[in-house]
């Protein structure tokens, strides 16, 4: 169901037409940053965790947008996505999308438990220079004690406190801007792609983010990272909130690389395929031939994991005789001549596979094929016209008029992104606590036009859309 709601909706294309071959994604991978201080605001990061790396850092939401309007308290801080797009380059020279979800994450499910927000800034601003930050510039330039007053105010993260240079650094501490060269693919992900992997970095080892959370919930200087410095320095006060899953009340900082799918797609499945996705019935017998391995990359979600034992065949459910009798049949062969191609999958294996499956197993299957190319990918990024969400389940999928319009311009959302369940694995939950977030997709719809808030806006960022698929029923 979408996070917000508004009174004009927005005609989408129907979630279930096919997608166009020129669609080009872009996927994102997670990685552990050896120097942190590239995830910070004037690097213009992509990045999973920690605390917000604002883009504007002083007119930033209010606390009310902040708050999860189902449970009524604050929001976690899960992911941030630096995505200039063609639409408005003028204007959102510099954009960032900025993901939220509920402390309690068995109602992320309920309107305004997961909420996106969207933030963008001309070239020349009052932050940032126009030029590429230079190799020495480790912290943004410093605010004036006004805005970091008013900034302090607004974020319950406080990362105001947490950029500025420890009091033994010696940085310059001058203002710096990462270039916003587009990489191919097409959309504005690839710019965050092109921050990101320009600035390539990995976290402190567990024990030292244990440290400084340690420092940060008591107001005690902690120790630095041998990384090279860190973000979350002596200068950041107490988080305001105790008791949050992950460090110091922050889901673990890793860095958000971003790189073309077709990158990872085999040369010879696109000459025999011609960009098409590969069947469920294929998709299913291969699970099957693997063991399940190809479900495996899944990577976490409760809906997932069930899903990926269906459609392998697992457990003993769901699979006819005959679709057994045919499986022996086909392992036998396999056994003789070793692993086969797509081409030469028996007809009656791919025949009875295909009429044994469940809707959901189907569904499933296809998703699981497509993201099997890359298993490790947390994100799927794309902002052109036709792009369809890859759903894992048939359920809860939006429908045409379901995805609101912009509240402030009026015009269509579009689907910009979708985080899959394979980031719950990176986020260290405790499986059997029933707050820790579950979801099989969060796909996020933005403005079309990426217009701008009205002049003199108090606050720079516009609440956009994610539907939450949540786990299977």
């Amino acid at each position: 169901m979408p996070s917000v709601e508004t009174a004009r909706p927005a005609q989408q294309a129907p979630e279930d037409e096919e997608e166009p071959d020129e669609i080009s994604w872009n996927l994102g991978f997670v990685e552990e940053p050896e120097k942190p201080h590239l995830l910070l605001r004037h690097r213009f990061p992509s990045k999973v965790g920690g605390r917000p790396a604002w883009l504007d850092p002083v007119r930033l939401p209010t606390r009310d947008m902040l708050t999860c309007r189902a449970s009524g308290r604050p929001l976690d801080f899960l992911l941030q996505i630096y995505a200039p797009v063609d639409a408005n380059p003028v204007e959102g020279f510099h954009r960032s999308l900025f993901l939220f979800i509920s402390p309690e994450g068995s109602r992320l499910g309920e309107p305004g438990a997961v909420r996106l927000f969207r933030c963008q800034l001309p070239r020349q601003n009052p932050f940032y220079s126009s030029e590429p930050p230079k190799d020495k510039d480790k912290y943004p330039q410093q605010l004036k004690p006004s805005d970091a007053d008013a900034s302090r105010d607004r974020d319950p993260w406080r990362s105001v406190d947490a950029e500025q240079p420890p009091p033994a650094s010696s940085s310059s501490g001058s203002p710096s801007l990462a270039s916003a060269k587009k990489r191919k693919g097409g959309g504005c992900a690839a710019a965050a792609a092109a921050a990101a992997a320009a600035a390539a970095a990995a976290a402190p080892s567990a024990e030292a983010a244990s440290s400084t959370a340690a420092a940060e919930l008591t107001g005690a200087a902690a120790p630095s990272s041998s990384g090279g410095g860190t973000a979350s320095s002596a200068a950041a006060g107490p988080l305001p909130r105790t008791g949050v899953r992950g460090p110091g009340g922050l889901y673990p900082e890793l860095e958000l690389v971003v790189e073309p799918e077709d990158d990872y797609r085999d040369e010879d499945e696109w000459d025999e395929q011609e960009d098409e996705q590969p069947t469920a019935q294929a998709a299913a017998a291969e699970g099957e031939r693997r063991g399940g391995d190809a479900a495996s990359g899944a990577g976490g979600g409760a809906a997932a994991a069930a899903a990926a034992a269906a459609a392998s065949g697992g457990g003993g459910g769901g699979v006819e005789a005959e679709v057994r009798r045919a499986l022996q049949q086909y392992r036998a062969r396999v056994a003789e001549e070793g692993e086969l191609d797509e081409e030469e999958l028996p007809p009656d294996v791919l025949e009875a596979v295909e009429g044994s499956l469940v809707p959901e197993q189907r569904c499933f299957a296809d998703f699981q094929a497509r993201v099997s190319w890359a298993p490790q990918q947390v994100v799927r990024y794309c902002f052109q016209d036709g792009a369809q969400a890859l759903w894992p389940a048939p359920h809860g999928r939006p429908g045409p008029g379901d995805v609101p319009a912009c509240p402030c311009c009026g015009g269509p959302r579009k689907l910009e992104f979708q985080v899959l369940p394979q980031l719950l694995h990176f986020l260290h939950l405790d499986e059997e606590d029933p707050a820790s977030p579950d979801w099989s997709t969060l796909v996020g719809y933005t403005c079309a036009a990426s217009c701008s808030p009205p002049p003199g806006a108090e606050c720079a960022y516009v609440e956009e859309v994610v539907w939450v698929q949540g786990p299977a029923p």
